[in-house]
């Protein structure tokens, strides 16, 4: 069942559930850490006071978890930044940092180290560190970095005035700005990743509707072209033909045969360019199914040679190519597409194998696929579409040549 939801799941929509789930995770993985540290040794704190400290960090790390969920759909542009959760965020922060002294006091280590209560201390400092610093608008980078060198310094600062070791104090401080560096980059890294992956899924979507308003500025092109001067010389030779009539001359009969003959040329003309615009050419149509698939980031090959066919295989072949293309952008998830190209005992046949079908059956493939079936019979052909082992499926149509 979990396979089948994720398989269904688009590639963006899969990327945003990875990136989204690994940066929860270590959020919500707070008061586990603060378990297992806590519950390290035998001399350690009583099991009253680990409870209270661990339900504090799991109190902590759910603030984080509402800050991060929100500031990652402030980044993406679809919120607004949760100060409110930020002001939180910091007050809980303090009340853990408190309760992990109380719980494991500030003394100095028995030996040059960090204590158990100090990494406590600053794991909690990490994850509002990445959690707040790594998404909020009102820090630019270079103020984080001197942030994060200022807590690294008062860090190194509270050791040395407990009368910690001078190594101690500044191995905590380094270890401190390391940590802190180092989660900051990794969320700060996967947001903007997610970003950039939103905003070319975005740019995909305009550029084939660029295609689609080009496609329809041509062809409303070429018909101004074709009835625009066509049009205009009837409309003076009908006002020619009207003002010869009002006059009684007989001209005026040959001026409206004139304007029946560019009429009827007229229409053969727009006739022709219809004609043209929905003739199908098996070549164009493969040369363009490739070139749509990789714009939308399916790698795609076609097999096999299109040898001369007769203009209805050709035609038909070529519908199938498209519909086919249609259905791997609306119908799947797909990475690879190979479209295979084949003649066999007076047959040509077109296969189209793609993966990532999110459908559970061929037949939930797309509505159009019944109407190639019923042209591919006209001409003795046939349409078979099935699903494959895995998220493969294969649309393979077969016509007499």
């Amino acid at each position: 069942m979990v396979t089948r939801w994720w398989e269904e799941r688009s590639a963006l929509q899969r990327f945003d559930l990875y990136t989204r789930g690994t940066l929860y995770s270590m959020v919500a993985a707070e008061p586990l850490v603060a378990l297992f540290i806590t519950s390290a040794g035998t001399d350690g704190p009583s099991a009253p006071a680990v409870l209270r400290f661990v339900a504090v960090s799991a109190v902590h790390a759910a603030v984080a978890f509402m800050v991060l969920r929100a500031g990652i759909e402030w980044y993406l542009g679809r919120g607004v930044w949760p100060y409110r959760w930020t002001a939180g965020l910091l007050a809980a922060t303090v009340a853990v940092m408190g309760a992990a002294v109380a719980v494991f006091g500030w003394d100095a280590p028995a030996e040059p180290g960090i204590s158990d209560g100090v990494v406590t201390v600053f794991a909690f400092v990490l994850v509002v560190g990445v959690t707040v610093g790594a998404l909020t608008p009102r820090l630019a980078s270079p103020s984080l970095m001197v942030l994060m060198v200022l807590v690294a310094a008062a860090v190194v600062a509270a050791g040395l005035l407990s009368d910690w070791p001078v190594q101690s104090a500044f191995g905590a401080g380094f270890s401190t700005l390391f940590a802190y560096f180092g989660g900051w980059t990794a969320f700060r890294a996967s947001v903007w990743m997610l970003g950039v992956v939103f905003e070319l899924d975005r740019s995909r979507q305009v550029q084939a509707d660029l295609a689609v308003a080009e496609e329809r500025l041509r062809f409303a092109r070429d018909l101004h072209d074709i009835l625009g001067r066509n049009l205009s010389v009837i409309a003076v030779k009908s006002e020619l033909a009207a003002a010869l009539a009002r006059r009684g001359r007989d001209e005026s009969a040959d001026e409206m045969m004139a304007v029946r003959d560019i009429a009827q040329e007229s229409l053969r003309e727009v006739r022709d360019v219809v004609r043209g615009y929905r003739e199908v050419d098996l070549a164009t149509e493969l040369s363009g199914a490739r070139s749509v698939l990789r714009s939308a980031g399916v790698a795609t090959r076609v097999v096999g040679e299109v040898s001369p066919l007769p203009p209805d295989v050709q035609a038909v072949l070529g519908w199938v190519a498209r519909e086919g293309t249609t259905n791997v952008l609306r119908h799947s998830s797909a990475s690879t597409c190979v479209i295979t190209v084949a003649r066999d005992d007076g047959c040509v046949t077109l296969t189209m194998v793609n993966d990532g079908v999110r459908s559970a059956s061929g037949e939930s493939a797309g509505s159009g696929l019944s109407g190639l079936a019923e042209r591919l019979g006209e001409l003795g052909g046939s349409l078979t579409a099935e699903r494959l082992d895995g998220d493969r499926f294969r649309l393979a149509a077969r016509v007499p040549s």
